[in-house]
């Protein structure tokens, strides 16, 4: 079992909490409690965390060598050698092949294998090209949440809000630029050698980012609480102070703590914000369902 460890930590269990968004749309559309519906979306969920798990192997390969200059990343299997290459490759091909066994297994519509191969292919693209470009890359982590609600969405056939579009985009957004700030504080001079891109960004100027995308996303979510939810608009706004105290909790532990390299184990390492999310999430479900 020892000898498994590396090829389990290079899939990056940690980061399956954001194939979460995949969930959205079944909660929303008040069918959660719905067996059959539940159940496909948890297996297109499980389908989206193999291959984010492919995903980020082969961008671990890609930046090998950037992550030995980074203090934390150093320590991943494929960059400290736990893991070889030529197996990390048979490992992510397996990790595919499983994607689409289990989205055939849920008889998944077309879309859905559609939305796969996108999510797939532009996380190729981005560890080859995109995320050395300014802008596009924190944008590209975006469009990759985006997928994983329409995916959500395609796989009990009901249409997705655009208010949700626009809360997913502006959140994703959000949580890039945190992550791209804490790596030009942490690495400093060495910004650059780690993720050339991390050049053309400074503090001041994601300061600036960060400032607009968290009022788009608070005005985003007040809008949707208030008119994206039918018949329960009226009570959905009583979630908004929940929303408020989780961005703001992430400003401070971004700011303050001068964290947020890893959205996920902030979320799953801060008391605070975890409680805060899963209050907020209970109170939509009492909200919608009862």
């Amino acid at each position: 079992m020892k000898s498994l460890k590396p090829y389990f930590k290079v899939m990056r269990p940690t980061q399956w909490v954001k194939n979460g968004f995949v969930l959205m749309p079944l909660i929303f559309s008040a069918r959660l409690f719905h067996i059959e519906d539940f159940m496909k979306v948890c297996g297109m969920l499980a389908a989206f965390c193999l291959v984010s798990s492919a995903t980020y192997i082969i961008n671990d390969y890609m930046d090998m060598d950037q992550d030995r200059v980074h203090p934390l990343k150093k320590h991943r299997p494929i960059a400290s050698g736990e893991v070889s290459p030529g197996s990390a490759f048979v490992l992510a091909s397996i990790l595919i092949l499983g994607a689409l066994m289990l989205a055939s297994a849920i008889h998944a519509p077309v879309e859905c294998y559609v939305l796969l191969a996108g999510y797939l292919g532009l996380h190729i693209v981005y560890s080859v090209k995109l995320k050395d470009l300014v802008i596009v890359d924190v944008l590209t982590i975006s469009v990759g949440f985006l997928l994983r609600v329409v995916a959500g969405a395609m796989t009990i056939s009901v249409s997705v809000s655009s208010w949700l579009i626009l809360c997913t985009f502006s959140v994703a957004i959000f949580l890039a630029l945190g992550k791209r700030r804490h790596e030009v504080v942490i690495l400093c001079e060495d910004a650059a050698c780690h993720r050339p891109v991390l050049e053309n960004y400074s503090v001041a100027l994601l300061d600036q980012l960060l400032q607009v995308v968290t009022t788009s996303t608070f005005i985003f979510y007040c809008l949707y609480s208030v008119r994206g939810t039918g018949m329960q608009s009226e009570k959905m706004m009583f979630t908004i102070p929940l929303v408020t105290y989780g961005i703001f909790r992430y400003l401070y532990l971004i700011y303050h703590k001068e964290d947020g390299g890893s959205p996920t184990a902030l979320l799953l390492t801060d008391p605070p914000l975890l409680t805060c999310v899963i209050i907020w999430l209970t109170a939509c479900i009492g909200i919608i369902y009862l």
